[in-house]
């Protein structure tokens, strides 16, 4: 068995020190600036003789989860937790890789902190008083640990967390009923890129002692802005126009996967962290079916394609390559759309080219 727990400089932390403190001596960063590495490791033979539950020394400072325990039937292999980031007076960021395991993410105090998951690999699943939601690799999901919220994550799951501090969140957002609901948002939106370019540079802020304690505040308090930022404008959104926004994150999603024969409404409600019966009376009330939307946006990037070789291609591998179920099908579609089957729709061109 390994289980280590690793403070600023790398030397190992006794049991029992406060997280967020660095020891005394050896080490020039500020005081509530820290940089730490937890890494535990079991075998298959220590968790089935019930070595199943991670200490709170072995989580800190990841304080927002407690009661983790180490299934034995979802790593026969062994278990490996491996945690490291910062800590910058109270706004937490880590990377995470570790075997599967369950547990609760909940606060402990008056402060308890707003937690965002960028997940990389695997999956993790959230059930609380927010709701259910499984987020997949691509996928951020931010909560307020002041609800309880029971997880369970796969093998091989790896995620970057970023726990910020409950008061340096609620005078940014709109309002305190923002923090009542979780958020599910896709990785590629501008805001959530932004967000994880932002902290690359806290990385590197924490690693050059150059960099001095007020900009490195002012670093954590931008990035609280931005958590509190996407909060607002997710909650914005849905309480007033609540379908505008899930059709807007659908086809979001529908556009990066036109080209992929799993688009479903299934798959798109499970992205965008709604239930298949919300997502399609959203998009009732846009006048639009998901699957017309999504065969329109299709429809139209075959037309693409076809004007932009000037040449009639074999429309059999055009409504392959664009999901119609046969070329018929695919040129009734046409049709339809543009006033004339493929073939007739680039002879017109050619002579209102010519």
């Amino acid at each position: 068995m390994t289980r280590s727990h690793l403070s600023p400089g790398g030397s190992s932390q006794a049991p029992g020190r406060l997280p967020g403190v660095p020891p005394s001596g050896g080490d020039d960063r500020p005081a509530g600036d820290v940089k730490f590495r937890n890494f535990v490791t079991l075998t298959a033979q220590e968790i089935e003789r019930g070595a199943q539950t991670l200490s709170g020394d072995e989580l800190a400072p990841l304080s927002h989860l407690t009661g983790v325990s180490v299934p034995r039937s979802a790593n026969p292999d062994g278990f490996r937790f491996d945690a490291q980031g910062h800590v910058i007076d109270g706004l937490l960021y880590a990377r995470i890789y570790c075997g599967a395991m369950n547990g609760v993410s909940c606060g402990s105090t008056a402060d308890d902190p707003i937690v965002a998951d960028v997940v990389k690999a695997g999956w993790i699943s959230f059930v609380g008083e927010g709701g259910e939601h499984t987020v997949k690799p691509g996928q951020m999901f931010i909560r307020d640990t002041k609800l309880s919220w029971e997880f369970s994550c796969s093998a091989s799951f790896s995620t970057h967390v970023i726990s910020v501090p409950r008061h340096l969140v609620v005078p940014r957002v709109s309002s305190v009923r923002v923090l009542d609901r979780a958020y599910v948002a896709d990785a590629g939106m501008p805001e959530v890129t932004f967000l994880l370019k932002f902290i690359e540079m806290i990385d590197e802020s924490v690693d050059n002692p150059g960099v001095s304690k007020s900009i490195r505040i002012t670093l954590r308090d931008a990035l609280a802005a931005l958590i509190s930022g996407i909060m607002s404008d997710c909650w914005g959104m849905e309480s007033d126009t609540h379908a505008s926004m899930t059709v807007a994150a659908a086809r979001n999603v529908i556009e990066r996967h036109l080209d992929s024969r799993d688009l479903s409404p299934r798959m798109v409600a499970q992205r965008i962290g709604v239930s298949l019966r919300t997502l399609h009376r959203s998009f009732s009330v846009s006048g639009e079916s998901m699957m017309t939307f999504a065969r329109r946006r299709r429809l139209q990037k075959a037309h693409d394609e076809l004007v932009g070789t000037e040449t009639l291609k074999d429309i059999s591998a055009l409504a392959a390559r664009w999901h119609f179920s046969d070329s018929s099908h695919f040129i009734r579609h046409f049709k339809a759309y543009y006033g004339s089957t493929p073939g007739a729709y680039l002879r017109n061109r050619r002579i209102g080219d010519s």
